[in-house]
């Protein structure tokens, strides 16, 4: 939780707002407490959206349906207000962890506490499914573990949040019925979580029913032995596997893999119904009285645990002279984690939506019960060793301005973090750190360098910020303010860090040679592998798993290593460093896109196969080509700006942007292009871009899909 600022509500209708509990590109999710004490999770929409009127008439219908989605296994609505000045919704508490959440914590639960909650689970869903309603997004994170069983959230508002968006046009899709429709959105976009994602949700056919008995024999194999029967990884690897290979049953017990593997069989009309795994397990299931009547012990405790828990934070606010705390009942309550209370219940993580389609699934409160391994982020996963938002040492905080500030007035170069929730800007005078979404600056480094441009990088363990510099690789550990300069008197090009969170790379002079990488360990500083067969790498990149690594020097030469061996598995020399990050490696099967010298083209091949797969190109009458490009895998999405070549802006309407699909190479371009946007870079979970329009300044916040400003800042 984290306290509430001046721009926050201290009312949504009856509920007191007492603190924050996560926020997003739609809205803010509030711990609320009821005049009796009785808490609730509300979910306020943000004010552009509330000012939308289709937007509104979406939200009204899909709390509508919502409302009829309740049961003992289904958190209620306890209110809502969509057509008043701040929009907003109210859901009961869920007293317990996530299934995620419970089985990292305590392990793997036991036969007879999964036939349980599967009882629970498959009664939800068929209660859902006799609506015409479809849930699309089930899994782990979405299966909320309390004392009388299990409770399904996340349903319906999703598909509010996304249709709102669109500015009016068709939902289209979204709402499920008998015979199979649902499943994607508007645009066709995949709207899922790739680990329990059906084959025909993977493959944008018609999702219907069939798609969420598949996902509950997933969630299922995820209860009874700690992994998803498709393992772990990049969500297109997953996808793969999930769409071509038989379900890893191993550790699935006797009792259950027949009724298992049924559900996962990759023919929708061979899976049994909901209500049929219902009848099979031994039909429908009365709550039970307490956590100890199906959990096993370490389980039962982590669930009365989050009781306690909940229990003493509702006395402290009897104690500050509110009202006297609520009880409540099974399926109310939060959910905790790592000491803290994040709460999700029936839509709460749809608030957290980013705008744009494409994204793999809702934003996760950190450490709540969203969060799934591999959503949006590296394989395999870094450590959550810190919290690239909170754990900020006071002296990289005491010089963050009040309201986010461009550190300077010519060159700036944005950067994300690996979870989404922050974006780092660099430039000649200081490196800052914003939670965008919050529009707060939250640290802020001094810098001083001749560098024409200064990229900053952060570590996907969230613990570090860097950025190159011509006397060495800066590195602060945001969490203890620690300052180490790696290399140091080394005129440093770029660098980037492993996506484990232990190495580093960095470009620059080898000592008595020419140019050279060099992996460094964070913590001792020492030179793991030097990797010579480059000249001034002008941009590093990894493959999420780290087993290789990119560069393009400013000679033109692209090349791919195995960072264990060192080994050359891939290079060519027509490449350009361009303007900006121009090398991506978006999976772990081999594709790289680089940009080619001739005609600013971008060259998208895999570099293990050989395969040489497409070029993105401008028209002809844009000779000079693009100038940069960024890579959203989440979004499935290539954006290309373009400009005549000039540093002096003469004719605005000679600059825009591309838009292709990555998968694809299907240009998706609006009629009229696209604005231009410089350094643009992508946020790692999709939803959203952040660039500079051709003044440099502010920042833009873009939506991917349609393009459109979404916000500004600095």
């Amino acid at each position: 939780m984290q306290p509430l600022d001046p721009r926050d509500p201290r009312q949504a209708g009856p509920y007191r707002i007492v603190a924050l509990l996560g926020a997003g590109g739609m809205g803010r999710v509030y711990l609320g407490l009821a005049p009796d004490g009785a808490p609730a999770a509300v979910k306020v929409v943000r004010a552009e959206y509330a000012y939308d009127p289709d937007f509104r008439a979406r939200f009204a219908g899909e709390l509508d349906l919502l409302s009829r989605v309740h049961g003992a296994y289904t958190p209620r609505v306890l209110g809502a207000d969509p057509s008043g000045q701040m929009p907003w919704m109210a859901t009961e508490y869920v007293v317990g962890p996530s299934l995620h959440d419970l089985v990292l914590r305590t392990g793997p639960l036991p036969e007879q506490a999964v036939r349980h909650l599967a009882r629970g689970v498959a009664q939800a869903l068929a209660h859902v499914h006799s609506l015409g309603m479809v849930h699309l997004d089930l899994k782990p994170g979405n299966v909320m573990v309390s004392a009388a069983g299990p409770q399904v959230i996340d349903f319906g508002i999703a598909r509010a949040m996304e249709d709102g968006r669109r500015g009016g046009e068709d939902a289209g899709g979204r709402e499920g019925s008998g015979d199979g429709e649902g499943g994607e959105d508007a645009e066709g976009a995949i709207i899922g979580t790739p680990g329990y994602m059906s084959p025909e949700h993977v493959r944008q056919e018609e999702s219907g029913p069939p798609s969420d008995v598949f996902a509950l024999g997933g969630v299922l194999v995820h209860a009874l032995t700690g992994s998803g029967p498709f393992g772990d990884g990049h969500p297109s690897a997953v996808m793969f596997r999930i769409t071509t290979q038989e379900p890893v049953l191993t550790g699935v017990p006797a009792g259950l893999v027949d009724l298992v593997r049924a559900c996962l069989d990759k023919d929708p009309g061979r899976r049994p119904t909901a209500a049929q795994v219902l009848q099979v397990l031994g039909g429908p299931v009365a709550p039970a009285p307490a956590a100890t009547a199906w959990l096993p012990p370490p389980a039962a405790q982590a669930v009365d645990a989050v009781a306690r828990e909940y229990q003493g934070i509702a006395a402290q606010q009897a104690a500050a002279g509110h009202a006297p705390p609520g009880t409540p009942g099974p399926a109310g309550g939060p959910g905790a984690r790592r000491r803290r209370l994040l709460l999700v219940g029936g839509a709460a993580t749809a608030l957290l939506l980013l705008a744009g389609a494409g994204t793999w699934a809702a934003l996760a409160l950190r450490g709540g019960p969203g969060a799934e391994p591999g959503e949006g982020g590296a394989s395999p996963e870094p450590s959550t060793e810190c919290d690239v938002i909170a754990d900020i040492a006071p002296e990289l905080a005491e010089n963050a301005q009040d309201r986010p500030t461009l550190p300077s007035t010519s060159v700036n170069a944005p950067e994300f973090s690996a979870d989404g929730r922050a974006l780092a800007v660099a430039a000649s005078e200081a490196v800052v750190l914003w939670d965008w979404e919050r529009e707060t600056e939250i640290a802020r480094v001094e810098v001083d360098t001749d560098e024409f441009m200064v990229s900053p990088a952060l570590s996907p363990d969230g613990c570090r910020l860097g950025y190159p510099d011509t006397d060495g690789a800066h590195v602060y550990h945001l969490g203890t303010g620690e300052h180490t300069v790696y290399r140091e008197g080394s005129d440093i090009e770029d660098m980037a860090f492993s996506p484990d969170g232990r190495t580093v790379a960095v470009s620059g002079a080898s000592a008595g040679q020419g140019g050279a990488i060099f992996l460094l360990d964070l913590e001792s500083g020492e030179i793991v592998r030097t990797y010579e067969e480059v000249s001034a790498a002008q941009t590093i990149a990894f493959t999420p798993n780290g087993e290789h690594m990119a560069a393009v020097d400013f000679e033109g030469h692209t090349r791919v290593w195995d960072v264990e061996s060192g080994d050359v598995v891939f290079e060519a020399d027509d490449g350009d460093h361009g303007f900006g990050d121009n090398l991506f490696l978006p999976t772990d099967e081999g594709d790289l896109l680089y940009m080619a010298n001739e005609g600013g083209s971008i060259v998208h091949t895999n570099y293990l196969t050989g395969e040489h797969v497409r070029v993105l190109t401008t028209e002809d009458d844009l000779e000079d080509g693009f100038t940069e490009f960024a890579v959203s895998m989440a979004d499935d999405r290539v954006f290309a700006p373009y400009s005549p070549g000039e540093f002096v802006v003469t004719d605005e309407e000679a600059y825009g942007m591309k838009v292709f699909e990555l998968s694809t190479g299907e240009e998706l371009t609006a009629d009229e292009d696209e604005g231009y946007m410089s350094l643009v870079t992508a946020r790692p979970g999709g939803g959203m871009l952040a660039g500079f329009p051709l003044d440099n300044t502010p920042l833009w916040l873009v939506e991917p899909d349609p393009v459109r400003l979404a916000g500004t800042l600095g």
